[in-house]
Order: C-alpha cells, then sequence, then structure tokens
C-alpha cells in the first residue's frame, strides 16, 4: 500500500526512532564515514523500519552535490534546444557528472529567467548550463553567486565564471541576404522572432545585411515568433496587405515550416530560408535552405567550457564563444 505525502515518515521521524538528532540523520545520509557504525547502524536501522525515502532536494540541502550538473532548458517547443541538449548530456555524463534537467517557463519571449537557476543552485549542483534564449535585462551574478554557469544559445553578455555560447548571427544572416540577392531577389521581408535578445539580434543582422548590399529602401520586418504558427499568421497577413515580396527570411526553421505551409496553401511561389538547420529542414517535402549552427560543436564546446569553470570556481574566468555558421542550400530558395 502507498503512502500518502502526510503519512510519509520523515527525517524527524528518523531521528525520534534511532534516539538521535535531525543532524546526525543528515550527517548518516550525505556523508556517512564521518559517523561512527554503532550510531550508523541505529538511524540506517530506522530508516529501512521506517521506510525513508530521503530525495535528492533533500539530500542536497545537506550536502553539495558535487557529481551534478544542472541544465535549464528553454524553448521545448524548439528541436535545437533538444539536439544541443543530447549532445550536452553525452558529454557531461562521459566526464562521470549525473545530468539534472530542468524545463523553464518563458513568458513573453524575454528568455529564461533567474528563477529556473536559483532552483538548481538549491540543489547545490557543481555548475549550471543553460540551453535557450536568457533574458538579457537581468543580471544573474546574484543568483549564481560562484556557481559557474555556461549560456548556449543567448544573445547575453558573458560574466564572471560564466560563459556563452552562440552563433554568429551577423555571418548567418549575411550568407542567407548573399545568397538571396545573388538569386535575384531584391524585396527580401524578414518573419521576426518577436521578442526577446536572440530575435532582436537576428533582426539587426538582417538590417545590416540588407544595408551591405544597398537595398535598405526594401527593408521590410514582419514581426511574428519563433512558431511555426507564428509563420503561417505572418503569411496570412503579408498577403491580406497585397505585398508580394521576392523572398522571406525567417527567424527560424519553425517559422519557416509555417511560411512555406501558408504559401503553399495560397499557391504563391516565393524564396524561402530558415535558421537553425534542424534535423527536420532536411526531409524531401520541405527540403529548406537554412543556416546550419552545428548543434554538435555548440553542445560539445559548451559542456567544455562548464568543466574548465568548474575547475576553476573561485576565478574571474568568463568567455564569450561564437559558432561560425554555414547555409545548407536547398530547393525552398531557388
Amino acid at each position: 500500500m502507498s503512502q500518502t505525502p502526510s503519512s510519509r515518515p520523515t527525517i524527524r521521524d528518523v531521528a525520534k526512532h534511532a534516539g538521535v538528532s535531525k543532524s546526525l540523520v543528515s550527517l548518516v545520509l550525505s556523508d556517512p564515514s564521518k559517523v561512527s557504525s554503532l550510531r550508523r547502524s541505529r538511524v540506517e536501522d530506522s530508516i529501512r523500519e521506517l521506510g525513508y525515502q530521503p530525495n535528492l532536494a533533500a539530500r542536497s540541502l545537506v550536502s553539495e552535490n558535487r557529481h551534478a550538473i544542472g541544465v535549464v532548458l528553454g524553448e521545448l517547443h524548439n528541436p535545437w534546444v533538444l539536439e544541443v541538449a543530447e549532445v550536452v548530456r553525452e558529454q557531461l555524463q562521459a566526464a562521470g557528472f549525473d545530468v539534472l534537467f530542468s524545463a523553464a517557463a518563458i513568458h513573453d519571449g524575454q528568455g529564461i529567467g533567474p528563477a529556473e537557476l536559483q532552483a538548481l543552485r538549491d540543489l547545490r549542483v557543481s555548475g549550471i548550463l543553460v540551453v535557450g534564449s536568457a533574458d538579457d535585462a537581468v543580471s544573474f551574478e546574484s543568483v549564481l553567486g560562484e556557481t559557474p554557469a555556461v549560456f548556449v544559445g543567448s544573445g547575453r553578455e558573458s560574466q564572471a565564471n560564466t560563459a556563452v555560447v552562440s552563433v554568429d548571427d551577423a555571418q548567418g544572416f549575411g550568407l542567407v541576404i548573399d545568397h538571396l540577392v545573388g538569386r535575384g531577389h531584391v524585396q527580401i521581408t524578414h518573419i521576426s522572432g518577436g521578442a526577446g535578445p536572440v530575435a532582436a539580434l537576428r533582426e539587426s543582422a538582417y538590417h545590416r545585411a540588407m544595408q551591405r548590399h544597398s537595398l535598405s529602401q526594401h527593408v521590410q520586418v514582419v514581426e511574428a515568433g519563433p512558431s511555426l504558427q507564428a509563420g503561417y499568421e505572418s503569411v496570412r497577413q503579408i498577403l491580406a496587405s497585397g505585398a508580394r515580396p521576392d523572398a522571406l527570411a525567417c527567424f527560424n526553421d519553425l517559422c519557416a515550416f509555417g511560411v512555406i505551409q501558408a504559401l503553399d496553401e495560397a499557391g504563391v511561389d516565393t524564396a524561402v530560408t530558415g535558421y537553425d538547420n534542424i534535423s527536420l529542414s532536411s526531409l524531401k517535402r520541405i527540403s529548406l535552405t537554412s543556416v546550419d549552427s552545428d548543434f554538435q560543436d555548440m553542445g560539445r564546446s559548451s559542456a567544455r567550457l562548464l568543466l574548465q569553470l568548474m575547475r576553476n570556481p573561485h576565478g574571474k574566468f568568463s568567455r564569450q564563444l561564437m559558432i561560425s555558421p554555414r547555409l545548407i542550400v536547398r530547393s525552398s530558395s531557388q
């Protein structure tokens, strides 16, 4: 018969049953070598008799979780986050660490906030790795303290004892616009990612690339979002306005999928590009031209940087690493 939360034995119950203090029970759970065999046996007997099961959070409150690393995942709707997370998991586990995943709640596209990092720090993990856009309006120093952290795919600047691994969006959108202009397109509209630091970076990169080709007079941005639905609705908005751009340069691949679907339904032939080159982009029916962010390199580099930070936890080491992207040309932009 399963125990209800209210009937489950607590650490206080174990201490009372064994005739010892709660702190001694905590010590047996966290570092039994520091307790005499007689007293340890008494506590362990009580744990077995009562069926007490310490959870991870409780144990972390009394000991440093030296062999665990926390990974915060934002934008779970976007496959790139999961692709990077899988590489990170492989790398960190190969280095001998347990990996604790936490899913972040992102509001209004502003990115991952401090609450998720605080939750993992409360578990006293050795380091924290954040995959997804982090709120660039927030300083995480007070939350992190001396806990090393790496931000992956974020538009923020690195701080003391942190590193940032991101894609060179200026180069990436430069490749997109170069390709589209080379195909003879002039009226190139950007379907934006909405709010958030990465969306702002990519929109800025689009503006600079258009300016470099002396196409500033043709700059057009449609506010959308990072989802398939946002891309779909953006095309309906464009078509309703009567505009007929030569090409649509999308914030990411998911947005581009929605754009392609809406164009297909409307019977309109327009060049489309995405960003991130997630695995679905290579499917024959989609065949999306996209900027490859090299998730393998991103995952390996972020794990390596976090391990470096953890070896120097009291230092002022910080690092900003840019991944050089490449353009994968497929039929969507032909």
